[in-house]
């Protein structure tokens, strides 16, 4: 298979910094198409078995001498914009890269299609119900990106298929994209990662860069309910489309609804929450662009439930009903999940890692909910993967 922006992963001297599933991913790719081993750069040395024994590799305050060895940088997403190695590539004149922004320099020059997915929630669900109404609609389509599957293991199978591409993308995703999405889809903003980000402001202007990133001809899709993005306005050089609005695309009482047209009730919704339903609105914007229609997201709706840690039924012990939401990182978060339990939930347990939060939302939305016990848990040890 011939490639053009990836040529430069064989022709180059590569660097890859990170050891996770992007960085395994970008070393990966690099053997599958013939280039030479990468250089592996580290902050710490690596588990047993994170990185193959025959890749070179430079730990900590050896790196920056080991930048002469290579021409091309590609950072893994959970590495920060202004960690001194970047500073120092930039200082010496190395490349630095994504693999997200190799993937779509690709797959554009290709001209195939990409819809990219970000938002403070929601991300996930929205991705998984865009590429499953893809589906039923009979379109080709693959899902990678945030959502667990790095976009380079599917660059092959897109090029080949010429499918629909659909990218749930983080924050740290979008923080340097070069060349966004043909389609953009804003869920809505609200303070995350600020202890990743540095301040509020700059978490937006990371997520933002997935609209301001696209060419004049491509297409932002945005909620209209969502004060931020609205803001904003206009939110990049795309012709702009807004979901969640009652002339267009929306849900409300009930129905989805196309402007004064009723497409569909969600009686037979599985997904708990008005959230999850504009959520669906935003994958029904997207999808019939490339031929879905309401049918194909209602068959869809009617067979996901949902994914794990999201509203996710556990099961009942003891004549009590557990109900796992963990992903609910932001107090606005649990506030949604509150909502789609409304009259149900008795005890809430949170807790974790301090993000500098405000949790005054949550505090004055408890009081109206049926909730008579929070049980606060300490900051957690380990890690996990961030959602951005």
């Amino acid at each position: 298979m011939s490639f053009t922006g990836i040529s430069k992963l064989t022709e180059r001297r590569v660097g890859v910094f990170g050891a996770g599933a992007e960085g395994r991913s970008v070393w990966e790719a690099i053997r599958r198409w013939g280039g030479r081993p990468p250089l592996v750069f580290l902050d710490e040395p690596p588990a047993p078995g994170a990185v193959p024994e025959d890749l070179p590799r430079m730990i900590g305050g050896d790196m920056a001498t080991a930048l002469d060895g290579v021409d091309l940088l590609v950072r893994s997403p959970g590495i920060r914009l202004t960690h001194p190695l970047l500073s120092e590539a930039a200082r010496r004149g190395v490349e630095v890269t994504t693999n997200v922004n190799l993937f779509l320099a690709e797959v554009r020059a290709a001209g195939l299609p990409v819809i990219g997915i970000t938002g403070s929630k929601g991300k996930s669900t929205t991705s998984t119900l865009t590429y499953r109404t893809l589906r039923e609609a009979g379109r080709p389509a693959v899902l990678a990106g945030n959502i667990g599957t790095p976009v380079l293991d599917v660059l092959e199978e897109v090029l080949e298929s010429g499918a629909v591409s659909v990218l749930e993308l983080s924050s740290y995703q979008c923080s340097d994209l070069v060349l966004g999405p043909s389609v953009a889809i804003l869920l809505g903003l609200f303070p995350e990662h600020m202890n990743w980000h540095g301040s509020v402001e700059a978490y937006y202007e990371a997520k933002l860069r997935l609209s301001q990133t696209q060419a004049s001809d491509d297409l932002t899709i945005y909620s209209a309910a969502d004060p931020e993005l609205v803001a904003r306005l206009p939110l990049g050089p795309a012709h702009h489309e807004p979901f969640q609005d009652s002339r267009g695309l929306h849900y409300v009482d009930g129905w989805f609804r196309d402007g004064d047209r009723s497409l569909f009730p969600d009686t037979g919704v599985l997904l708990r929450g008005r959230h999850n339903r504009i959520n669906a609105v935003a994958a029904l914007a997207a999808a019939r662009r490339f031929g879905a229609a309401p049918e194909h997201l209602e068959r869809v709706l009617s067979s996901f439930a949902g994914l794990p840690h999201r509203l996710e039924l556990l099961g009942t012990r003891a004549g009590i009903r557990w109900i796992n939401d963990s992903i609910s990182t932001a107090p606005q978060a649990i506030v949604a999940a509150l909502e789609a339990f409304a009259g149900e939930v008795d005890t809430l347990i949170a807790g974790g890692n301090d993000r500098g939060f405000d949790f005054g939302v949550l505090a004055r939305a408890l009081p109206s909910t049926t909730v008579r016990t929070v049980i606060c848990l300490p900051t957690r040890r380990r890690g996990r993967r961030a959602a951005g």
